[in-house]
């Protein structure tokens, strides 16, 4: 890590406040390159934007999502996500999905919302002016990243949940004259902001003391590019926003330094200054925000002892009984592959089944292609066999069908093959191709 960039935006105004584009503007070789104007890979900082989305269409921050393995086709291949910790939780509700920043939540919520289309427009609706692709060509996989931004509009479009969805853009002399627009609903916006603000519940990932936790209230969040190339640290309060980017400039890869450990402890002393100056405050909640219980697990399935905030004319999906009658945390289907898959899962929860729904295979999906690295060991060469349904079965005519740590799995070899699965009687089929390297 060589170097990094700064802006403060004044969010009454749309002033930048400050913008430092290097580390030292005299120095030989990146000295004067404006890191703070320099497209670079977003990491996880758009995942936000995907969530109002979400709640638009009636998310709520008790949302029950599913981080469990997943695949979607798409027009370049079969897009499987995978967490920073390359682990599934399992159950976890909008708001913990958010602080701890996982990634198959958030693809899956964009992926319910109409896709990446709808995201590349409102990202440009905040100002950011990167995304010049054809949305196709970003897949689902722009709330995770796979696009660049520059700081200066990055930290202009989080001024904009700090206005409470309200777009500004920025301006670099005090004497512009600029119209603003609402891009997000005020309510969402405030809870977006409350969720941003919960060092309790992102201290699963990021443990309690991390530079994102403030003794005043800081809506935060980090993201970090593939290889560890660039981190990010946001944060924002109804007076200031702060955006910081750290990397290198030839774009070499750092030494696993990730967002809450290179961008974030710049952000928070940069935080603590203008507090410290200026004074911070925060938001009062707006009219059409209620509280309601949930269940700490479940979310807004079921009654429990778990209080969140809501839009008031938000629906309330149907509430179910939380618990079996063994005393296991009832889940909905698209939990089962994950459940099944550990001992303990099968013991802690239940999956309550669709009555009537047909089966189908989750994965692999008809068309994945599977590259076969000789180098690699052999336990390398098996995946995963996914479905829904009960009573599952796997077969094929030309690879071999098994069981790893009660996990369905195919060992692969090179070629077209069929895979038949079979749920109470009724077979469903699904095709591969396996190409050795």
């Amino acid at each position: 890590m060589t170097n990094g960039a700064v802006v403060v935006i004044e969010n009454a105004t749309g002033n930048v406040l400050a913008m430092v584009g290097s580390r030292d503007y005299f120095e030989a070789g990146h000295g004067q390159v404006n890191g703070a104007c320099s497209p670079r890979s977003a990491g996880s900082t758009l995942k936000p934007f995907t969530y109002l989305l979400g709640m638009e269409h009636g998310l709520s921050p008790a949302t029950l999502l599913a981080d469990v393995p997943t695949e979607y086709a798409t027009a370049t291949g079969v897009f499987a996500p995978q967490n920073f910790g390359r682990k599934f939780s399992g159950p976890v509700r909008l708001r913990l999905a958010l602080a701890n920043s996982l990634n198959v939540p958030a693809v899956r919520v964009l992926q319910q919302v109409g896709g990446v289309a709808r995201l590349q427009s409102r990202l440009k609706e905040c100002g950011v002016t990167t995304l010049g692709k054809p949305a196709i060509e970003y897949g689902l996989g722009l709330t995770i990243g796979n696009a660049d931004v520059t700081l200066l509009e990055l930290t202009n479009a989080y001024a904009a949940l700090a206005r409470l969805g309200v777009y500004r853009p920025y301006k670099l002399f005090a004497d512009e004259v600029t119209e603003s627009a609402r891009v997000f609903d005020a309510r969402q916006a405030w809870l977006m902001a409350d969720m941003l603000s919960d060092n309790d519940a992102r201290s699963r990932e990021f443990g309690r003391d991390s530079a994102l936790a403030f003794d005043f209230p800081v809506a935060a969040k980090t993201g970090t590019s593939t290889d560890f190339r660039d981190n990010w640290a946001v944060g924002f309060t109804p007076e200031f926003t702060v955006g910081v980017w750290v990397g290198n400039f030839d774009g070499t890869a750092m030494q696993e330094v990730s967002g809450v450990a290179g961008a974030a402890p710049v952000m928070h002393d940069v935080m603590q200054y203008l507090k410290k100056r200026f004074g911070t405050s925060w938001f009062a909640r707006p009219e059409g925000i209620e509280e309601r219980r949930g269940h700490s697990v479940l979310g807004d399935l079921a009654d429990g002892n778990l209080t969140e905030w809501f839009v008031a004319d938000a629906p309330t999906p149907e509430r179910r009984e939380p618990l079996n009658v063994e005393g296991r945390v009832n889940l909905p289907p698209e939990f089962k592959t994950w459940v099944d898959a550990s001992n303990v899962r099968r013991e802690t929860f239940a999956v309550h089944q669709n009555e009537g729904a047909p089966p189908r295979i989750l994965s692999p999906l008809a068309g994945t292609v599977y590259f076969l690295d000789p180098d690699l060991p052999a336990t390398s060469h098996e995946v995963d066999l996914r479905g829904r349904g009960g009573q599952l079965q796997w077969e094929s005519a030309t690879l071999e069908c098994g069981k790893r740590d009660g996990q369905a799995v195919v060992r692969l070899r090179p070629g077209r093959h069929e895979l038949v699965m079979t749920s109470n009687g009724v077979r469903v089929t699904t095709w591969i191709r396996v190409v050795q390297q």
